[in-house]
């Protein structure tokens, strides 16, 4: 598969993601959010420019004087960029209470970070009518707060024009993903991964134009026939580098799905455009694929057996990064469904940088001949 120039462009985006926010904020306020759950149009609709924070490559030597070191290596990641200065820029810190280490990292960023804004929203556990009413009451607290702190006002008409933009990213990116789940795939999964978490870090109306014009040049680039190459799924814990995925089609397989907080839950479901937009965007956010803090597991589940189905899946690999507690249980419950459906699946346990890459080649290998023996 010939690579796009836009496709590197998205690889860049990643590798620069500092230097690309300085140079698209103007005169924007930009707000820095941690999870999936965070509703980025609210603070699209107050005229800002929310991004995605990652972590980076440093040994996190500062963060660990405040985050016990069992805690995931995403979080104290993060936190170490925060100290080393990377994210001077943000004007705020947005969360979500999704797990005990992200709510641990909200508390030291907000007391010793002292961005200029903080905010954490309470996530329900289960979906509801009553879950969605009261996650829609965090979303009016939420923009209230950003409303009286930056002093803007949030229109319903602005709430509905980020909605239009927001939902056209999610259309674009559903279109790129029907891309990857062709047989065979017109581009590679790493690829695909690059672009969604581009998405998190341009402004959205930027990526949507680089992602059409992306789309119109597939749409006429022929793809080359291949030998047939066994099509994986990955799913597990938060994944925000395109090269794990690298190391996995290197060795001879396709990744053609995921359920990942950082790709497909991304994307995968549409803000509805009538009625009241907070209660939209609280029902979008509850009812798109669950994290596994959602209860009961059924629709998780539900969801890994039709795309498994659908895209004719041969094996899953689980990467688990260390000391995500979430991911550890609900991979438990996956693991054995995967085991009922009869389907193959090889568990990864990782830190948050890509250490022990060889290792993890070798694991994969071992698993892919495995399936080809099948």
């Amino acid at each position: 598969m010939q690579k796009s120039g836009i496709i590197s462009q998205f690889h860049d985006v990643i590798k620069n993601r500092y230097e690309v926010i300085e140079q698209n904020k103007g005169a924007r306020k930009v707000i820095g959010w941690m999870c999936s759950y965070t509703p980025e149009e609210i603070i699209h609709a107050a005229g800002m420019y929310p991004v995605r924070v990652f972590g980076g490559e440093a040994s996190p030597s500062h963060a660990d004087a405040y985050l016990h070191i069992n805690m995931c290596s995403l979080v104290r990641s993060c936190l170490e960029e925060a100290f080393l200065g990377n994210y001077k820029f943000l004007d705020g810190f947005v969360t979500l209470n999704t797990c005990d280490n992200i709510r641990r990292l909200y508390d030291v960023w907000a007391e010793y970070i002292k961005p200029p804004f903080s905010h954490i929203l309470s996530l329900p556990h289960k979906m509801s009518e009553h879950s969605i009413d009261y996650f829609q009451s965090e979303l009016e607290r939420f923009q209230e707060h950003l409303e009286q702190h930056f002093e803007v006002d949030i229109s319903q008409d602005a709430l509905r024009e980020s909605i239009r933009i927001y939902n056209r990213t999610r259309k674009l990116l559903q279109e790129l993903d029907d891309k990857r789940r062709a047989s065979p795939p017109a581009m590679s999964g790493a690829d695909f991964m690059a672009a969604v978490l581009a998405a998190t870090i341009l402004p959205k109306e930027k990526f949507n134009t680089m992602l059409q014009q992306l789309l119109n040049e597939l749409d006429t680039q022929p793809v080359s026939p291949q030998n047939s190459k066994i099509r994986l799924m990955v799913v597990g814990s938060e994944l925000d580098d395109p090269k794990f995925i690298e190391l996995i089609e290197e060795s001879g397989a396709v990744v053609v799905a995921d359920e990942l907080c950082t790709a497909s839950k991304y994307y995968w479901n549409q803000v509805e455009t009538s009625g009241n937009p907070l209660q939209a965007l609280a029902r979008r956010y509850l009812t798109r694929p669950p994290c596994p803090r959602m209860r009961p597991s059924d629709q998780r589940l539900e969801y890994l057996k039709e795309i498994i189905e659908d895209r004719h899946i041969d094996g899953v690999i689980m990467e688990l990064m260390k000391f995500c507690k979430l991911h550890d249980e609900g991979a438990l419950i996956v693991r054995q469904a995967l085991n009922e459906w009869g389907i193959p699946h090889l568990t990864l346990s990782r830190e948050y940088n890509l250490t022990g890459a060889g290792a993890t080649a070798t694991r994969v290998q071992a698993f892919l001949e495995q399936l080809e023996g099948i």
